[in-house]
């Protein structure tokens, strides 16, 4: 049987080695990490960077039209209505359509406006919920298939009840 001797300056040298071998096997490690952490540190950080998209909302068109006087619905005699209104609409594009729609839209307009009761249009609830049907109606399409209107709102410059 053979023994095998070890002095200390072998032992040192086996310490020294596996030290080194440790060593280097934590760089490669950390170098790996790096390698792999760094591009999502980045997209991070682009992410982080990158502003918010700002969205620009061009201010509406208005137009007006001229005002109507219709007969209104009363058990207690003539009543009438004398109404002037604006239209909102978010472009230009919209206004040619109100435009080359324009008589079928005042027709639209003047039906409904002489269904409504007088007792109703003194209050402001009664204008309100007039004004959010104006709108929902002026905005529906005009022919079978067609494209709705896209009126976003329906203001009053005149209003009187008689």
């Amino acid at each position: 049987m053979s023994t095998i001797i070890t002095t200390p300056a072998s032992q040192r040298r086996s310490w020294l080695l596996i030290g080194v071998i440790s060593l280097m096997s934590a760089v490669i490690a950390a170098l790996v990490a790096v390698y792999f952490a760094l591009p999502m540190l980045s997209d991070q950080k682009a992410a982080q960077d990158a502003e918010p998209e700002v969205v620009v909302v061009p201010p509406p068109v208005f137009m007006p039209l001229a005002p109507f006087t219709v007969n209104l619905e009363s058990p207690r005699g003539n009543r009438l209505l004398y109404i002037g209104i604006t239209l909102k609409m978010a472009d230009q594009d919209v206004v040619a359509r109100v435009e080359e729609l324009k008589p079928e839209l005042k027709s639209r307009l003047l039906l409904l406006l002489s269904g409504q009761s007088p007792d109703e249009l003194i209050t402001q609830a009664g204008k309100q919920t007039l004004q959010s049907t104006l709108t929902e109606a002026l905005s529906r399409p005009y022919s079978e298939g067609g494209q709705p209107l896209a009126i976003s709102g329906v203001l009053y410059n005149d209003f009187i009840v008689q």
